[in-house]
């Protein structure tokens, strides 16, 4: 199947997001593999005045689960007559996620385009939706109709199928981060005094022991917090940043500030508590942001990734909690070293597998369609 997919040649790709232009990492990520041909967008609300013309639908409530419920329907419904209004034979259509595919999907095989569904993210986990044991089901009929699916991580088909369809293919959550082509030499605050820098870079949401992180700070006079991004916990982040002068929060940044933003971390940590049952198929870019940027990382039991950073030892795997926060701290506090020797395994396993990913993937998909 696949070889017959690459044997065409679409014309352009649109991708389909119900997200504002430039605020999704997996939908930028995509127009960079598929940046050899023609893209055109289609989302949900304008940041960009340059790509006002290409939102699907403008208007995006800002609060409200009322508002959220009307503007998704709306979305879903205009999807359809977007993706009509610009397909032609030969072209793909991106779907990322169930609600962009819902009718996108109808509008690519009546104008004789290629499907491509990329799950980013289990639509009956990652919405607050009623009989999710429908939602899994519905989504499962649509991988089995795209011409090609995508995922972040295998354990994402395993939620639908015990084999991956034969059209399935795992693109890991890469960054484009630029790094300097060179042996980097630790030099953390862990080397060279007592304190220990914490480093959070991300979305700003419960479950992923931010709060735990800023309560153990306070508590530790010589443990200190650079936390960035946006999401519901920036007030929580900003109050006590303003009562504790060891919390530093930079506010939401670019991927590109990320090298500048974690100088002087020790520790990156990406904490994805199972208490939210998506976490337990998160993939997070901050696990191959800690591999380029050369810093240890600090990472939830349960996570897919875990293992990775157990088996390779590019960091520390703990159980959630504030607990865990504490023992883990006990045992590393005095092992400087181990700092260093996770960093250097960082490197040495971005630098092998990772740092040309982005120019094998546009390789891989420049006639895939």
């Amino acid at each position: 199947m696949l070889e017959a997919i690459i044997e065409r040649s679409p014309s352009k790709v649109l991708i389909l997001r119900a997200l504002p232009w430039g605020a999704d990492s997996r939908a930028l990520r995509w127009a960079t593999i598929y940046s050899p041909r023609p893209i055109r967008w289609g989302y949900w609300g304008s940041r960009a005045s340059e790509h006002r013309d290409e939102a699907i639908l403008n208007w995006r409530p800002s609060t409200g689960y009322a508002g959220f419920v009307v503007g998704y329907f709306a979305f879903i419904v205009m999807c359809f007559f977007y993706a009509f209004k610009h397909l032609r034979r030969g072209d793909t259509l991106l779907c990322i996620d169930l609600e962009t595919a819902l009718l996108g999907l109808f509008a690519a095989k009546l104008r004789g385009a290629n499907l491509h569904y990329d799950m980013a993210d289990p639509f009956f986990l990652a919405k607050p939706v009623p009989c999710k044991p429908f939602w899994r089901m519905l989504e499962a009929w649509y991988i089995s109709k795209a011409d090609l699916v995508t995922a972040p991580h295998q354990s994402r088909f395993k939620l639908f199928f015990s084999e991956s369809p034969s059209r399935a293919r795992v693109v890991e959550n890469v960054p484009d981060i630029c790094v300097e082509n060179c042996d980097i030499i630790y030099r953390s605050s862990r080397k060279e005094g007592c304190s220990l820098t914490l480093g959070y870079f991300g979305t700003l949401d419960y479950h992923r022991g931010i709060e735990d992180i800023l309560t153990f700070v306070d508590d530790h006079l010589d443990i200190h917090l650079k936390i960035g991004g946006r999401g519901v916990l920036q007030n929580l982040i900003i109050e006590a940043a303003r009562r504790c002068e060891r919390i530093q929060f930079v506010g939401s940044y670019r991927p590109e500030e990320l090298g500048a933003l974690t100088q002087g971390v020790d520790v990156y940590c990406s904490l994805y508590y199972c208490s939210k049952p998506l976490h337990r198929f998160a993939a997070p870019n901050k696990y191959y942001e800690h591999l380029a940027l050369g810093i240890p990382i600090l990472i939830s039991a349960g996570t897919p990734y875990a293992s990775d950073v157990f088996q390779n030892g590019t960091g520390w795997v703990i159980e959630d909690g504030r607990r865990a926060l504490e023992r883990w701290y006990v045992q590393v506090r005095d092992d400087l070293d181990s700092f260093e020797r996770c960093s250097k395994k960082a490197r040495e396993l971005w630098n092998t597998h990772y740092a040309d990913w982005l120019t094998h993937q546009q390789n891989l998909f420049v006639n895939l369609g």
